[in-house]
């Protein structure tokens, strides 16, 4: 015995080849003229979920165990109610993700070894952050450094000009949404 202690008790694990369904948010990332999307987890600087591909967890802490472990924060996180991401740092689009594999689940939602967006949809993040779903919705998706691109409703672009966050280029959200999804292959999260 190592002497440690889970903290975890009580936290229960299962393995599923049935999907557990729960909501997510990501970044987005392209190019300035909104091709090459990319879902990115908001959080830290993990891989991003690639188009057509799984996405599977991986622990960043270098520890020797499998993705998800119940004494450790590892695995692709998700939440059982939408409005518990509006604490989220930087969201660009929310969806419904299906999780498998060895799942987690705690208190706010899961953490699972794979996962996939089932529904997609971009969001203003002020917005979402102020009203949860029912702010306005993007009207453009502003290109800023690094490739990042943010959705923005007209109030919050002029208010983000204001403080200094003006984007390169903008681009019409509904076609960057349209894009999305016909990138990952997945339908429209309606509110």
């Amino acid at each position: 015995m190592n002497g440690r202690v889970s903290l975890a008790r009580g936290l229960e694990t299962s393995i599923s080849t049935e999907p557990v369904l729960a909501w997510r948010a990501w970044a987005l990332t392209g190019r300035r003229d909104g091709s090459e999307l990319l879902l990115r987890p908001v959080a830290g600087r993990s891989r991003p979920w690639r188009p057509g591909e799984v996405a599977e967890a991986a622990c960043k802490q270098a520890r020797l165990h499998a993705a998800p472990n119940v004494d450790c924060s590892c695995g692709l996180h998700a939440t059982h109610e939408i409005d518990e991401l509006r604490r989220t740092r930087s969201p660009s689009a929310l969806g419904r993700v299906a999780l498998w594999g060895r799942v987690v689940e705690h208190e706010l939602g899961y953490r699972a070894q794979f996962g996939y967006p089932q529904l997609l949809g971009l969001i203003c993040r002020f917005c979402f952050w102020q009203w949860g779903r029912h702010g306005h919705a993007p009207a453009i998706v502003g290109w800023f450094p690094r490739d990042e691109l943010v959705p923005l409703c007209w109030p919050h672009l002029e208010v983000a000009a204001r403080y200094g966050m003006e984007p390169r280029r903008l681009l019409p959200a509904h076609e960057i949404e349209l894009r999305l999804r016909e990138t990952y292959t997945v339908d429209t999260l309606n509110w």
